[in-house]
C-alpha cells in the first residue's frame, strides 16, 4: 500500500533478456533496485521469461508491458500501461509500436544510427498527455526532458555493447509535490 504522503520510488529495467542475452538478472542490478528502496518496478519490455518478474517481485511489485522479443517468445503481457501518481501522468511502454513498426525501425539505424529523436517525436505523438513516458527497446540509457515531458530509457539491464557492459537500471522519484527526480545507474 503506498502512502501518500512520502515520495514513490520506482526502480525501472527494461531488456533483460534472460536467457538469450543473460543467464540471469545482474547482482548490480538487484542490488541497486533492494538499495533504493523501491515501492514499485516498472520493467519496460524485452523479459524473455518469467523467472526475471519472479525475482524483481521479491524487491518490490512489479508492473510490466510487451517487447517485440516477449511478443516472439509468446509472453503475454499489455503493450502499454498508464497511471497517474500525484497528479502525474506516466505511460510504462517497450517503444516499439508494432511489428512493421520494429522494421522500418531497424532499416532506419542501419541507415542512420540510433537516434533519440526518431523515438522521442514518435512516443511524444503516442503519448501526448504523459508526463513521464518510460520506455525501453533501444538498449541506450536516455533521462531528458523534452517540451515538458520526460523520457526515461534506463537502458539494457544486461551487459551490451550500449551500456559498456556494465548493466543499468534506473531510479524514478515523485513526490507528493509533483517533483519528479530520475536518475540512472
Amino acid at each position: 500500500m503506498l502512502d501518500d504522503s512520502k515520495p514513490i520510488r520506482f526502480g525501472v529495467v527494461s531488456d533483460t533478456h534472460i536467457p538469450d542475452r543473460a543467464r540471469s538478472l545482474p547482482e548490480n542490478v538487484l542490488n541497486g533496485l533492494r538499495n533504493a528502496n523501491v515501492d514499485l518496478i516498472f520493467h519496460a519490455g524485452d523479459v524473455s521469461c518469467l523467472k526475471v518478474i519472479h525475482t524483481l517481485e521479491k524487491i518490490a511489485p512489479v508492473k510490466t508491458v510487451q517487447g517485440n522479443r516477449d511478443w516472439f517468445l509468446g509472453l503475454s503481457f499489455p503493450k502499454q500501461i498508464s497511471l497517474s501518481y500525484f497528479g502525474i501522468n506516466l505511460v510504462l511502454t517497450h517503444g516499439h509500436r508494432s511489428v512493421i513498426n520494429y522494421l522500418f525501425d531497424k532499416w532506419a539505424i542501419l541507415r542512420e544510427g540510433y537516434q533519440f529523436s526518431r523515438y522521442q517525436k514518435l512516443l511524444a505523438q503516442d503519448f501526448p498527455l504523459s508526463d513521464i513516458i518510460i520506455f525501453g527497446h533501444t538498449h541506450r540509457q536516455e533521462i531528458r526532458w523534452v517540451e515538458g515531458q520526460l523520457f526515461f530509457n534506463p537502458g539494457a539491464a544486461y551487459p551490451c555493447k550500449y551500456n559498456q557492459y556494465h548493466p543499468q537500471f534506473g531510479i524514478l522519484a515523485i513526490n507528493p509535490n509533483g517533483e519528479i527526480q530520475a536518475n540512472g545507474y
